[in-house]
């Protein structure tokens, strides 16, 4: 497997570590839900991944015409931002971002499957042992803390209650589910159509505009008292949420493609896993968080996870 591969799935890591910090904050800025937030982030991926797929291609996107390749790229929007995403954001809600992103994040033991299943890649003794000590890291991350401090972009654990509690472990498990479905679909997609990752983003993200606003007209005549009017959501929640999408959508979706063309699924995802790791680097040298030393053992096992199921 090449080194920049490796590399790119780090770098993948540390913006979807700052994505969801952002999407919270718009969360928390306007009080809206999954049904604002998809048609915003929808706006600013697709027209960032038209223009880049513009330049890519000299002006002239593919048109794609297998219909396996479509429907591997709508099953990945469904199952990847409009089911897992929808679930990841009420998790987060419920439970808050400490909790939700490692848990919603063990979905790479459940990527081997599916892409043993559907891509017939190899389950090697190697990357599952990776895979377990990224996810036991993982764990001791988040409840090796001792501390009871609010979370900016979530409730305490003392104030979410065990019900609450149950109910985000349920969707954040949920969210990991769908996207260990949806994961697989995209590297069956490039090998269908013959597109490369930029061409496939731009397919991803107009798959996910027409659904998320499909959706959203569906409920405007169906269900209008689910929805906030998009005008009522501040300026500031907008740009966070814009730019969440460009960091962990766009970008993110363009160099994730980009990785599992050329390395096996499983590995990419037991990477790019390692994102709650990167989030605690941030709070602890950014914005002065300590950290015990049973949450930096769990870095420890996230680091030398991710290396064995890279080598």
């Amino acid at each position: 497997m090449p080194l920049w591969g490796f590399l790119l799935s780090f770098l993948i890591a540390v913006m979807w570590a700052a994505s969801p910090i952002m999407v919270a904050r718009g969360m928390a800025l306007s009080k809206c839900t999954s049904n604002e937030i998809n048609p915003i982030r929808s706006i600013s991926f697709f027209v960032f991944t038209l223009i880049f797929a513009l330049i890519h291609s000299n002006g002239s996107i593919p048109i794609v015409l297998s219909p396996k390749a479509l429907l591997c790229i709508g099953g990945n929007v469904f199952f990847g931002y409009l089911v897992g995403d929808v679930l990841y954001f009420i998790a987060i809600k419920k439970i808050g971002i400490t909790i939700a992103v490692p848990v919603s994040n063990s979905y790479p033991i459940l990527v081997v499957i599916t892409s043993w299943f559907l891509l017939g890649e190899p389950i090697t003794l190697q990357i599952v042992a990776g895979i377990i000590v990224v996810i036991t890291g993982l764990l001791m991350l988040r409840f090796g803390g001792v501390k009871e401090k609010k979370d900016e972009d979530g409730p305490a654990i003392k104030e979410i209650g065990l019900s609450n509690l149950m109910k985000g472990f349920l969707f954040a498990i949920g969210a990991g589910l769908a996207w260990a479905f949806g994961a697989p679909l995209t590297k069956m997609a490039m090998e269908a159509s013959g597109l490369g990752p930029v061409e496939i983003s731009f397919y991803r993200a107009a798959a996910l505009l027409i659904m998320a606003w499909g959706y959203r007209f569906l409920l405007v005549k169906f269900r209008p008292s689910a929805l906030m009017p998009l005008r009522e959501v501040p300026l500031k929640a907008w740009a966070y949420m814009l730019t969440a999408a460009v960091i962990g959508l766009a970008l993110g979706s363009i160099f994730y493609t980009t990785c599992i063309r050329v390395m096996p699924v499983a590995v990419v995802t037991a990477i790019t896993s390692t994102s709650p790791f990167i989030a605690a680097l941030f709070g602890r040298f950014v914005l002065k968080e300590s950290l015990t030393r049973v949450q930096w053992a769990g870095i420890l096992m996230i680091i030398a996870g991710s290396v064995t199921v890279s080598i």
